[in-house]
């Protein structure tokens, strides 16, 4: 692959890299996403997203994301305390809230790219990054048994937690990164496919269902391990296993389960980072806490930075010819102070509120059932 032509690399072919690279592609751009796997956007995110959101009638030049991508229309959010003696049940936007087919989401932005005639590489692993005189110059990269470098004029990172590529180490990642596994289960007994269910536990931790049909379903489970040092060897497998075994809903809902997905997955909880470049260099999506710091989801969040910034700092670049400092530190600005970048914001002071709120300090289940009265209102209310 020769250098000399391309304006762009994007590392990481998932939602953020993918609608990034189509971006910067329309400002007229030179684009290639390199991918380290063989299939773009291989680990599933499940996801409760606005359909209508501003970044899919952009993406797709339509009303909102397209029909093809949505599994369900969800109408309400059941959550329920560790006893399951007391829930919240929160009512969603009629007709708004879905839940998708993150491969046929994935599939449609492949689409996009290529009408683009973005370069794309899969089983492309970026192997270091190539600096000079404190900037990032370019890149290594491995396909197959062969090495490469590239030098472009900017290099977008949106690789998300599941790489090995070290990031320059000025640029911190988010402040809580939790463990969790996802899993997409068949053979389930859902009582409405339209109604999410939360599970908060005796320890700081969660699982969820995100119905896909009353049998079908994506669930997970997930620690806060910055709340209690005492989670920090706990097995996810075996408390997901414990807990179906004994928890009072949960051993009905997957009584006769098979799961037909299963991974190991991290997610932010700590907010967003406040600065995620360097000269020549733009990190965005789950590495840098471009995810609800509620409930863990990055999509619309990770598509619209990934969006907005192709089209701020791809228009600087296509007119000039090259970056400077300040068109970067411009661009920060710009994403730091957008209506998502404030939303981030404002889901960060939200989470460590909600869950200092039940498990700070740790509390038995009784006690969580006696303020549980104070934490509904904020749970149906968001």
């Amino acid at each position: 692959m020769s250098s000399e032509n391309v304006d762009v690399i994007v590392i990481g072919g998932g939602v953020a890299g993918l609608t990034a690279a189509i971006s910067f592609a329309r400002i007229g751009l030179e684009v290639v996403v390199l991918e380290q796997n063989n299939e773009f956007g291989k680990l599933i995110k499940g996801e409760i997203i606005n359909r209508s959101a501003r970044v899919f009638k952009e993406l797709f030049n339509t009303e909102g994301l397209p029909e093809s991508c949505i599994d369900v229309i969800y109408t309400a959010g059941d959550y329920y305390t560790p006893s399951t003696k007391k829930y919240a049940h929160r009512i969603l936007p009629s007709g708004e809230k879905v839940g998708i087919n993150y491969r046929k989401l994935i599939d449609e932005l492949v689409r996009l790219a290529s009408k683009e005639r973005i370069n794309l590489q899969i089983n492309s692993k970026v192997i270091e990054f190539i600096e000079k005189d404190d900037k990032i110059i370019g890149l290594k990269y491995q396909k197959f048994d062969g090495f490469s470098e590239i030098f472009p004029k900017l290099i977008i990172g949106a690789m998300g937690f599941h790489t090995d590529l070290d990031i320059p180490p000025i640029l911190k990642p988010p402040k809580t990164v939790c463990p969790a596994l996802k899993i997409i289960a068949e053979n389930l007994i859902i009582p409405d496919a339209r109604v999410l269910e939360f599970f908060f536990l005796d320890i700081p931790a969660l699982i969820w269902i995100f119905p896909k049909s009353q049998t079908r379903a994506e669930l997970g489970i997930m620690i806060w391990k910055d709340l209690s040092e005492s989670t920090s060897e706990i097995n996810l497998n075996e408390l997901l296993s414990e807990k179906i075994r004994t928890h009072p809903i949960l051993k009905e809902r997957f009584a006769h389960r098979n799961y037909i997905y299963y991974a190991n997955e991290l997610l932010a909880f700590g907010g967003p980072v406040k600065t995620t470049y360097l000269p020549n260099a733009f990190f965005i999506g789950d590495v840098m806490g471009h995810v609800g710091a509620v409930g863990g989801s990055g999509i619309v969040s990770s598509l619209t930075i990934g969006y907005d910034l192709g089209q701020s700092l791809g228009k600087i670049l296509k007119e000039k010819g090259e970056l400077a400092p300040e068109d970067f530190h411009e661009s920060q600005q710009v994403i730091n102070k957008s209506e998502i970048g404030k939303w981030l914001k404002k889901e960060q002071s939200s989470a460590i509120a909600m869950r200092k709120i039940l498990y700070e300090p740790l509390k038995s289940p009784e006690e969580i059932d006696e303020l549980w009265d104070k934490f509904k209102g904020f749970l149906e209310n968001r």
